[in-house]
């Protein structure tokens, strides 16, 4: 067995992603995806921040959710305390917790697992998963495997997608 380094889940020799949190366990060839200049990310992450959603409530129970800036569809997060952002691609072995698929996520640099979204008792952090085009959180890379903490309203950018974060999340601090 071999241990998971993000969340120490236990998995078989050779299994590629981890099954709870999507993190990538062995170096394999780089996958397929878009590349995107830096530059490009940075200018497009300079846009005006919306305002704090409006329209339609997150789901019964739901205390975490994700509003896809570009088409204003609003994804409740409901169940767990982990969910991984990505894009499906036929026939992939590990699918994301949050598929963007359907938001044009390989045109915008969207990687089969993206992120992270982590609710824990002093937060909600957001995590790069190694990306190939990178998160920022307000315009501010976010450096991989290492969780940032996220709060209520703000622009969560996978590689050109933007979407924000709504949170009903009280910290226990």
């Amino acid at each position: 067995m071999i241990e998971c380094p993000s969340c120490r889940h236990q998995e078989f020799v050779g299994t590629l992603y981890c099954s709870e949190c999507g993190t990538r366990l062995v170096s394999v060839s780089p996958v397929p995806t878009v590349s995107i200049a830096r530059d490009r990310i940075d200018r497009e992450a300079m846009a005006t921040k919306p305002a704090t959603p409006e329209g339609p409530e997150l789901e019964s129970g739901a205390i975490l959710g994700l509003r896809l800036i570009n088409s204003g569809e609003i994804r409740s997060l409901l169940g767990r305390d982990n969910y991984t952002l990505g894009r499906s691609v036929e026939g992939q072995a590990v699918i994301p917790d949050v598929d963007l698929q359907a938001s044009d996520a390989y045109e915008q640099g969207v990687s089969r697992i993206h992120a992270e979204i982590r609710l824990e008792a002093d937060g909600v952090y957001i995590v790069d998963l190694d990306s190939a085009n990178g998160t920022l959180v307000n315009g501010k890379a976010l450096e991989p495997q290492r969780p940032a903490l996220a709060h209520h309203g703000d622009i969560i950018q996978l590689g050109r997608l933007r979407t924000q974060l709504i949170s009903r999340f009280r910290s226990e601090r």
